[in-house]
């Protein structure tokens, strides 16, 4: 080429570059060292290195989302999983106790095939973005009208709809009547009133009271798609790139190991055979040749001087990662583990695979509140209306939803937390075993404590105990009650009998009497000889007791016969005059025969009571108590009375102190406090009737009606509490 020619190249192509540059569309000066590749666009105006820009995808038409769905197994799956596992484990009603209400609406949403139904909705809510699920309830209205609450009598169907064939009414996303406030569902403002549903079976219009409205999420209302603002996005929209790479990954795997091995033909003399005019054609059926006897006699037949015939293998050391991080994109933007959409154990560092568990387990929490919760609840209104209408049910009761754990544990975790558990009772255990040793608490307690919670913690229910047995009373907690000296009732040391504590006369106070106590306060009373033995097929009291201390169905008929004339022979003794200076009342343990008992039995804070049905005091409110019969200690009359007359055997009697004398006979009553107690409160001998726990601020209720004794003896267990409460004990 001569220099004149070569000039007007140069000249042409510095031209060339100067109207490139001009026109934008040359980012630097060509050159051939390396900077710029043409093939990978390195060096030129679409470097992906230097100019990066996010391009949004194309609008996905909803019948190529319906054909994904049909054709494609691993998005099928996406959608189908999560609706499947958050519907599957089932959910109760808290504070529903009655078997029959349960049963009522298990039946009812069985009757609705509920499960299916929750199901398709959140496929189709997860495939396009919403559906609605439209109730056919028997209130005497159509589906266009407001759902008549107070009419309901039936719901005798559910049908689904995804969001491709409904249309809401925007125009009415914001209306808002104050003269009706509930024509839709609550307060649901920005929510349209209607839907229209365009199925190819037919068009209808329906109330949003009548609808479950399910949303995959929610939308920025400057949403660039519209169609899919009151929705939510279709997942495939978001995933469609990840699940083309991870379908690209596991595809082109194969197609590698395909070319991994690769034929290597050596021909002597094949450059120049191929110069001649018919080379190329005797190469090619020297080729034909060799493919022919390698697919018949898998051998290969070459000639053994010139030719060679190899194979080399390519490593792809690489593949594995790719498609590893393919399909960890791809969990990680579903939310579904790789052992559940893949089938196969998660590589990395962390391949356990719990962590994945856990989010996947959160992300069916998130899909249960944020779809189903809501409309389930709505639905069990309806269901529970209905039942209301038809007399099933007597009233709608609360309804709150607790879905069902979603994991459940192994035999080995199962087993394992038992021993957990046991090890927690064990320490538990000796702790109390610790307590009671010191005579903090009393084995009673502990009894107490686990036969109402199967399981207690020793330092709550120190704390408990005194809040808790007298509730209503004005005494702080932890309030003491004066120590008790030999042969002296708690709370009356050094006191005439009748009388309460003085101020200045608390400073030797101790605790307030509490189950267990019994082995303190009771003055020689023995309960073991009224609790017989318990493998004995007989009634509360022994039959080697008293014919006075047992309950009429554990006697004979001699000793019924002798207890109704002994009964019949007594008569109201006056107590002696005293010739105490003070004018107080005689000892009553002097001639004790001839006094009267009083007991108080306490059970959670209130007071057991009942209405007297015999001539003295007919009708008026009491509780257990009567006359000391001849040959009774005041403990055994108090226990009898309290079995005669309200079926209870006491377990501990805490004797408190004297009452004032009745005016009619003159006898200051022993008052026993009773905490533990054997059987359920039962008027057997009509001596008392309705027997009733009332707290002391519904006995004050009653005021006249109450019988004076009964009165006096809650007057003398406030004032030995309030006493009790005003003492600083060291």
């Amino acid at each position: 080429m001569d220099e004149k020619r070569k000039g007007q190249i140069d000249r042409i192509a510095r031209y060339n570059h100067m109207i490139l540059k001009q026109a934008g569309k040359a980012v630097r000066p060509f050159r051939a060292d390396g900077y710029v590749n043409l093939l990978n666009r390195y060096g030129t105006q679409r470097d992906t290195t230097e100019r990066y820009q996010y391009q949004a995808e194309p609008m996905v038409p909803d019948e190529m989302l319906t054909m994904y769905y049909e054709g494609n197994g691993l998005f099928a799956k996406i959608i189908d999983t999560p609706a499947e596992e958050a519907i599957k484990h089932g959910f109760t009603l808290d504070g529903v106790k009655d078997q029959a209400i349960e049963d009522f609406f298990t039946e009812a949403l069985d009757e609705l095939d509920w499960e299916e139904v929750a199901m398709t909705a959140i496929r189709w809510a997860r495939l396009f973005g919403g559906s609605i699920a439209v109730m056919l309830i028997n209130d005497g209205r159509g589906l266009e009208d407001p759902l008549d609450w107070r009419n309901i009598r039936s719901i005798d169907d559910i049908r689904v709809y995804d969001r491709s064939l409904v249309q809401p009414d925007y125009a009415s996303m914001f209306s808002y009547d104050p003269q009706d406030p509930f024509r839709t569902r609550g307060s649901r403002l920005g929510m349209p009133e209607y839907y229209r549903v365009f199925s190819k079976y037919g068009t209808f219009t329906v109330h949003d009271s009548r609808c479950l409205v399910f949303q995959n999420g929610i939308l920025p209302e400057n949403t660039t798609s519209s169609i899919y603002q009151l929705w939510g996005i279709p997942e495939y929209v978001r995933i469609q790139r990840a699940i083309r790479d991870a379908e690209v990954a596991h595809g082109s795997a194969t197609k590698l190991l395909d070319r991994s091995v690769q034929a290597v033909y050596k021909m002597k003399d094949l450059s120049r055979e191929l110069a001649t005019e018919e080379g190329e054609d005797r190469v090619l059926r020297r080729l034909q040749t060799i493919d022919m006897a390698r697919g018949l006699l898998n051998s290969i037949t070459i000639d053994s001087e010139g030719e060679d015939y190899d194979f080399r293998q390519f490593q792809f050391s690489g593949v594995s990662d790719v498609i590893d991080s393919t399909c960890n994109f791809l969990s990680a933007l579903t939310s579904i583990p790789q052992t559940i959409l893949f089938g196969r154990s998660p590589a990395g560092m962390n391949s356990t695979g719990e962590a994945d568990l856990e989010n996947w387990y959160n992300y069916l929490e998130r899909i249960q509140k944020r779809m189903v919760k809501k409309n389930l609840r709505y639905l069990l209104s309806v269901i529970f209306q209905a039942g209301v209408a038809t007399g099933e049910v007597d009233e709608v009761p609360k309804i709150k939803v607790t879905f069902n754990p979603l994991w459940s544990l192994s035999d080995m975790e199962q087993a394992d937390l038992e021993q957990k558990r046991a090890q927690t009772q064990l320490t538990r255990a000796q702790t109390a075993q610790t307590y009671i040793d010191k005579q903090v608490i009393d084995p009673s307690e502990v009894r107490k404590k686990l036969a109402d919670s199967e399981e207690f913690d020793v330092e709550n229910m120190l704390d408990e105990y005194d809040e808790d047995l007298f509730v209503g009373l004005d005494v702080p907690p932890g309030g003491m009650l004066p120590e008790m000296g030999q042969g002296q009732a708690p709370g009356m040391a050094g006191l005439p009998p009748g009388s309460v504590p003085q101020e200045g006369e608390a400073e030797e106070m101790g605790r307030i009497p509490q189950e267990g106590d019994f082995a303190e306060y009771a003055q020689g009373v023995s309960v073991e000889e009224h609790s017989g033995d318990p493998e004995e097929d007989v009634g509360n009291a022994p039959a080697a007791a008293p014919a006075a201390t047992k309950l009429p169905q554990d006697m004979s008929e001699e000793e019924r016969d002798e207890a109704k004339e002994a009964k019949g022979r007594q008569k109201p003794v006056k107590a002696p005059q005293s010739d105490a200076s003070d004018g107080t009342s005689p000892n009553p343990t002097e001639g004790a025969n001839h006094a009267s008992v009083g007991v108080l039995v306490i059970s959670d804070g209130k007071i057991l009571t009942g209405t007297r049905h015999n001539d003295f005091g007919y009708g008026l409110i009491c509780g257990p108590g009567g006359h000391i019969e001849d040959g009774e200690t005041p403990e055994q009359a108090a226990y009898r009375e309290t079995e005669e007359e309200f079926g209870i055997s006491p377990k501990e009697l805490i004797p408190l102190g004297y009452g004032p004398a009745e005016p009619e006979t003159g006898l200051a009553p022993h008052i026993f406090l009773c905490t533990e107690y054997e059987g359920e409160p039962d008027c057997v001998d009509l001596e008392m009737t309705a027997p009733t726990f009332r707290s002391l601020e519904e006995i004050a209720g009653e005021g006249a009606s109450l019988f004076q004794p009964f009165a006096d003896s809650l007057e003398l267990l406030k004032a030995v509490l309030s006493n009790a409460g005003a003492g600083s004990p060291d």
